[in-house]
């Protein structure tokens, strides 16, 4: 079940092109429901809850990955 504040989030994205929610920047974001309260000047500055750890731009470890579907097309 998706929460009511989070449904003007997805319909915005799951559209057109020409209608899409980030047409207008960040603003189009912020204006929505779900981000109400929301921090933005803070955001990137914030701690993520979990940061994972890579040993590269290669790094797969953090995934699962299965041998059979790398070999289908």
């Amino acid at each position: 079940r998706v929460p009511p504040a989070a449904l003007p989030l997805l319909r915005g994205l799951l559209c057109a092109p020409g209608t899409r929610l980030g047409r207008g920047g960040a603003r189009d974001f912020r204006a929505l429901p779900l981000f109400e309260g929301l921090r933005w000047k803070r955001l990137r500055r914030a701690h993520p809850p979990f940061a994972p750890a890579a040993a590269g731009a290669a790094d797969t470890s953090n995934f699962d990955v299965l041998d059979d579907c790398l070999s289908q097309p």
